[in-house]
């Protein structure tokens, strides 16, 4: 059976081209034109070239694949909100509908607990409701949700959603090489406490769950959340990158509610001014890092069998060393910059 996986060259859907190659599984890779695959290594896997706004290109990835791991989006708290509603909205859902006709029998959509709200304050589930951050990649995987919700109830779509809490390992330059070379040089900040909880999952793991929601039997139209249920607070995860690059942990530490209107107030000027990058203080970053984000996990152990392989020490183990491979090509940046890998 040959399954496709979307936003092959990204964080999580090179892991999931890994994990199926590794099995011996025929693969189709849809990726953007202008990505380089060389540094993957990958054999015998099909290479599709497209993006979710070319209706042409997600109709040929679709032809003849038995399922689909659908894990490209549009990521990241700031950019033009359009961007964000042709790749997780609008692109979804054609791309949902190509696989549908072409005869797809699962399709698992890829989220995020994004969609519960970037500070939950306490324990959250997949009951839990949904709440709309300020900014464009909440709003959009939020909205992605809900449409595919009503598509699996009105047209029986064969979808399984998965909400991957904060990704991080191997090849994950948009949070984890930036914290550890901010707390290599000691720039590192904490936000508030340092004693919130933090939804860490290893890339690996969430690859496994992901192909775990594709085969499991009787799970269609069901939501998962995959995180590591280890308990991790913001202050032990520095701690441990810090030990692991044999520096000091940071110990300066900046109020989390005034960061949080600082990161409003530098959003509304970058707003009024036009900026194309991102402030360098931004509320999702403030929250991911800073917010009470602890989410259980017994539905996706009870239904799909799904248990985290990969704790803290041997995660930031194996990604430091993968930083140190790659330091040369990784840029410091704001601690508040962190984004979302999926």
């Amino acid at each position: 059976m040959m399954t496709l996986v979307t936003g092959a060259s990204g964080l999580l859907g090179s892991a999931v081209v890994d994990l199926l190659v590794a099995r011996g599984e025929p693969v189709r890779a849809l990726v953007r034109p202008g990505d380089d695959l060389t540094r993957f290594g990958w054999r015998d896997v099909e290479v599709c070239r497209g993006d979710m706004g070319d209706h042409a290109s997600l109709a040929e990835a679709v032809r003849g694949v038995g399922r689909m791991l659908h894990c490209a989006a549009r990521t990241g708290p700031w950019g033009p909100a359009a961007e964000y509603e042709i790749a997780n909205v609008r692109g979804t859902r054609a791309l949902v509908e190509l696989a549908q006709a072409a005869g797809v029998a699962r399709i698992v959509h890829v989220s995020s607990i994004t969609v519960h709200g970037n500070d939950v304050r306490g324990p959250a589930d997949e009951y839990s409701p949904f709440h709309d951050e300020p900014n464009p990649y909440s709003r959009s995987k939020v909205a992605g949700e809900r449409l595919l919700q009503g598509m699996i109830r009105e047209q029986r779509a064969p979808v399984v959603i998965v909400r991957p809490g904060w990704i991080y390992g191997p090849r994950d330059r948009a949070s984890f090489a930036r914290f550890a070379a901010l707390i290599e040089e000691g720039k590192m900040v904490i936000i508030g406490s340092g004693e919130n909880s933090v939804p860490l999952i290893y890339v690996s793991d969430v690859a496994r769950g992901v192909v775990l929601a594709s085969e499991t039997p009787g799970v269609v139209g069901q939501a998962y959340l995959l995180v590591n249920d280890e308990p991790v607070t913001q202050r032990v995860y520095y701690e441990t990158i810090a030990a692991e690059l044999g520096v000091a942990p940071p110990t300066r530490h900046i109020p989390y509610r005034p960061a949080l209107a600082l990161g409003a107030a530098a959003e509304f000027v970058g707003h009024v001014t036009g900026r194309k990058q991102p402030p360098p203080l931004m509320r999702y970053g403030l929250q991911l890092a800073g917010g009470e984000n602890r989410f259980i996990i017994a539905k996706a152990r009870r239904e799909l069998g799904f248990v985290p392989e990969v704790d803290l020490a041997e995660g930031v183990q194996r990604s430091v060393a993968w930083y140190r491979a790659t330091q040369p090509t990784v840029l410091p940046a704001s601690a508040s910059a962190v984004r979302p890998a999926v």
